[in-house]
């Protein structure tokens, strides 16, 4: 599991790079990933958050968060 969770982060950087925009974020656009955060989101079983700048936007402040497979 922890070599696909690799994998999903690896490919979320890979497309980051390539120019993806603010469309791209397959959840919802955020500015902290922090605990107590604005990017918090109640997962269902079996997911878990990722959040992160990932290469979507433009603005280095802007965060990324979804739910997806670990």
């Amino acid at each position: 599991m922890r070599g696909l969770r690799s994998l999903l982060v690896a490919l979320a950087l890979a497309v980051g790079v390539t120019g993806c925009s603010e469309e791209s974020c397959p959840g919802f656009i955020c500015s902290n990933c922090a605990a107590s955060g604005d990017c918090n989101i109640e997962c269902p079983a079996g997911q878990v958050q990722y959040c992160g700048h990932f290469g979507y936007f433009d603005d280095p402040d802007l965060r990324c968060a979804w739910c997806g497979n670990p």
